[in-house]
């Protein structure tokens, strides 16, 4: 019998992004370009991601004939809050928007096998 390789732990970075990986070993510095690591561009941050994937799912929904007025209209309110720099508050409602379209796809996807 062999014994199983013990789990590595993984360092959380600040962020919450998972830990890089990409760096070479026996990296000594490392001085980042452009915006400051403590404001990530808005490719890089999480929240303005979340907020293209909600449009794109919309857009989905849209395309398959779906009233998605009152989400759209949600996230609005989600990228006015961004666009204000309330990243905490255009988090919160991103995220509640997608679970909401999380659920929602739950139910089409019942719906259909129930057919």
């Amino acid at each position: 019998m062999s014994e199983e390789p013990k789990a590595r732990s993984r360092r959380r970075v600040a962020r919450g992004e998972g830990e890089v990986t990409e760096w070479p070993r026996g990296l000594l510095s490392y001085v980042p370009r452009g915006t400051d690591e403590r404001e990530p561009s808005r490719e890089e941050n999480r929240t303005a991601n979340r907020l293209v994937l909600a449009a794109r799912l919309l857009g989905i929904l849209r395309s398959r004939g779906e009233d998605v007025d009152r989400e759209l209209a949600r996230l609005h309110a989600a990228e006015r809050a961004y666009d204000r720099k309330d990243h905490e508050r255009a988090t919160e409602l991103v995220e509640q928007l997608l679970g909401d379209l999380e659920s929602r796809g739950r139910e089409v996807g019942r719906a259909r096998r129930d057919r």
